[in-house]
């Protein structure tokens, strides 16, 4: 089995060797909690300075530009690591590689079914649109079906995110387009590498977007954003429980090992925000604290880094419908539903940075929704995703990894020899 830095950069090589950041002494979300605050209290205290409202316009310029390209971004992002992993890991991982993209499949959709039966219970959502005349379920089911097709037939984004699997698929296992293949990964490795190196701005931006809170929406705009927090905590420490719970069960490894790997990894991941900046300490971790064997703790992890983002998308879905009542939009449980498909494709390969769910998630929503000013649902969607949450998002998604290669190595690897202390 290849050292930790040499399977990582297989699937990313911008990410083979950890880089530090420019924010050498104040650990890089602390920027971004500090620069919130500060556009909060701006927005709030100064809305009619002329430079406070420069300052709020100068952050949607790039959220701007994501929603202007985000069909090309999304296509090479999903095209490439549909790609990569059929060409650089089936025949090396085999089975091993089979089981894992299925754990993380599963994975994907029941967080989002979680989510979503979260939001059913607690946040008061009606079934369906004001004055839509009742319906039973298999009919409430049926118009989703229709309407969700619908709006794959009109909608070019949600082609883009069919048709990015189908190509990367098709480039990857014939070799008469690997050319192709390797233009696609290499394109979505620089796009990849421009949001690496964009994390400078990324305080700042949040900052400048965090001014409108308060500027369009009033005080009742923060209150919005830190009952955001607390619905995303709430439901990220369900899921957490959950899943500690479904590892205790459906592996071999001890409550103790449980806990000190879920404590070492947690606070790593809650601290940089990010899932790759958590990787090297995550397998660190799976093989000394859970006692996996290096290719189960490599592999399973090295994955989770680039598929699993079911934390993510279970937030996405929470922000959703603070950002669309801060908005007066209307909202009921139907469209949550009609969200469930293609958060759970963008949650495989969202990319592994702070705020980056937000960045890529939120366009896709604003068309589902047809939100009628899309510029500003997505400011505020990515405004309302940052700070706490994606911190909080990186946290469990990193420790779910771990437990996904316990479960792995005892379960669904029967025939291969454990190391349990």
């Amino acid at each position: 089995m290849e050292n930790i830095h040499s399977v990582k950069s297989e699937i990313h090589p911008e990410y083979s060797i950890p880089k530090k950041n420019i924010f050498k002494r104040i650990p890089y979300p602390y920027w971004v909690f500090i620069t919130l605050a500060a556009g909060f209290l701006l927005g709030t205290y100064l809305p009619e300075q002329p430079f406070v409202k420069v300052l709020a316009v100068s952050g949607q310029y790039f959220p701007k530009t994501i929603v202007t390209f985000a069909t090309a971004i999304i296509f090479f992002l999903l095209a490439g690591a549909t790609a990569r992993l059929i060409m650089v890991h089936k025949e090396t991982a085999g089975k091993l590689f089979g089981r894992i993209f299925i754990l993380y499949f599963t994975l994907g959709i029941a967080a989002l079914i979680f989510a979503t039966l979260f939001i059913l219970a607690f946040l008061d959502l009606p079934l369906s649109q004001a004055g839509a005349e009742a319906a039973g379920f298999s009919t409430f089911v049926m118009s989703i079906l229709n309407t969700f097709k619908t709006i794959i037939t009109q909608q070019p984004l949600l082609q883009i995110l069919v048709a990015s699997v189908i190509v990367g698929w098709i480039v990857a296992v014939k070799p008469i387009f690997r050319p192709a293949a390797n233009s696609i990964m290499t394109i979505s490795d620089y796009v990849l590498k421009f949001f690496k190196w964009f994390l400078w701005y990324y305080p700042i931006m949040i900052g400048c977007l965090a001014i409108n809170i308060p500027l369009k929406f009033g005080s009742n705009g923060v209150a919005f954003y830190g009952k955001t927090v607390l619905w995303v905590l709430l439901l990220a420490g369900s899921w957490t429980i959950v899943m500690v719970i479904a590892t205790k069960l459906l592996s071999k490894r001890t409550w103790k090992q449980l806990m000190s790997y879920y404590f070492t990894v947690f606070s790593t991941g809650f601290g940089t925000g990010g899932s790759y900046d958590t990787l090297a300490v995550n397998i660190i971790s799976a093989e000394k604290d859970l006692k996996l064997k290096p290719e189960f703790a490599e592999t399973s992890i090295i994955f989770g880094t680039v598929l699993n983002k079911s934390t993510s998308t279970m937030a996405v879905l929470i922000v959703t419908v603070t950002t669309c009542a801060m908005m007066d939009i209307p909202l009921s449980f139907y469209e949550i539903l009609l969200l469930v498909l293609p958060m759970w494709i963008l949650g495989l390969e969202s990319p592994g940075v702070p705020g980056g769910a937000g960045f890529f998630m939120s366009p896709v929503i604003a068309i589902i929704l047809q939100v009628p000013d899309p510029t500003l649902f997505v400011t505020t969607f990515i405004t309302m995703y940052s700070g706490l949450i994606p911190m909080l998002c990186t946290a469990v998604n990193t420790t779910d990894d771990g437990l996904i290669g316990a479960m792995l190595e005892d379960r669904f690897a029967p025939k291969t020899k454990k190391r349990v202390a």
